[in-house]
């Protein structure tokens, strides 16, 4: 495996390198792929400082590989693995599924998939979006599966335990009797924070172009693998079917779907509050902030109960390892 790895990280590396050598050639003044009249000429110092960020974003994921890939990764803590690739899982998660389907959309809808419909809003050259975009979706995977080994080596034993554990002690996993009911009081207050945003994406879905409805629609179907898997982390016993279930099927869904509602709605409240969104043509209304508000809150609420959850979890696997 230790082969794979390397190849894997060449890849992700590898798939950084068009991204951050057009974000670098912008913000040194450069106009590649940008084309005339393009709004992000007279964008200022916040475009700059937006560039800047992203630039330090994909940055980290360098840093990533590094740390999924040498000794001295797995001697880090799991937070400061965990979260900045719950970030970087929840950014590119909506774009590895969208993008592909919005290019079969562009085959099948006579554009030839080449992206040259992303280029009709002047923003940029409809090559800037294939090769960055492209970028991006072989980023996600060939991160994502440097991950799973990665977390297969240090976490293995506990993702492939039971979804519901048969450990004594199990029956009220939630230690006292009134956390487990604050606990689904919390699922319920997320899902009714998500609720308004929800309804704009489903608004947003019938306004916007193919490309756009296409996205809106991956949000959507994040958020319900959100929802549900938490739901299902949070029960405290199952079926029979479901005693013989894993953790880690349950945990990746929640993980994906938490990231992809916190992170895009923090990045979309960022863009929208800082004038950066505006200028690429984001919805920046007063109803589209609230939206963008629920959505990142929704998210975190999911992702904290899901990881004290993760954390019981582990927990009881220890214990039950010892009986």
């Amino acid at each position: 495996m230790e082969r794979a790895r390397n190849v894997l990280a060449a890849v992700t590396v590898a798939a950084c390198l068009p991204y951050l050598t057009l974000k670098l050639v912008w913000l040194s003044g450069g106009r590649l792929g940008i084309p005339r009249g393009s709004p992000l000429l007279d964008s200022g110092a916040t475009m700059w400082a937006l560039n800047a960020l992203t630039v330090a974003m994909d940055g980290t994921v360098v840093l990533l590989v590094l740390a999924l890939t040498r000794p001295w990764g797995r001697r880090l803590p799991g937070a400061v693995v965990a979260l900045p690739l719950w970030i970087a899982c929840g950014l590119l998660g909506p774009i590895v599924v969208a993008f592909p389907v919005q290019l079969l959309h562009g085959v099948l809808g006579g554009s030839g998939g080449d992206g040259s419909d992303k280029g009709a809003d002047g923003l940029l050259e409809s090559w800037v979006w294939t090769l960055v975009y492209t970028g991006f979706s072989v980023q996600a995977i060939a991160l994502g599966a440097l991950f799973v080994l990665y977390v297969r080596d240090r976490w293995g034993a506990l993702l492939r335990s039971p979804l519901y554990p048969p450990y004594p002690g199990t029956a009220a996993p939630d230690g006292p009797g009134g956390v487990h009911h604050r606990r689904r009081g919390l699922f319920a207050a997320a899902v009714l924070v998500a609720l308004p945003w929800a309804v704009g994406q489903a608004v947003w879905m019938t306004e916007g172009s193919a490309d756009s409805r296409i996205v809106d629609a991956t949000f959507l179907l994040y958020a319900v693998l959100a929802v549900a898997a938490v739901a299902k982390l949070l029960r405290t016993g199952g079926t029979e079917r479901g005693a013989t279930a894993r953790l880690w099927p349950t945990l990746a869904a929640a993980w994906s779907g938490t990231g992809v509602l916190a992170c895009w709605g923090g990045w979309l409240l960022l863009g929208a509050l800082s004038g950066g969104g505006r200028t690429l043509g984001q919805e920046t209304s007063g109803t589209a902030l609230l939206a963008y508000s629920c959505q990142a809150l929704a998210g975190l609420l999911l992702a904290a109960l899901g990881a004290r959850q993760l954390r019981h979890r582990a927990r009881t696997h220890s214990r039950g390892a010892t009986v």
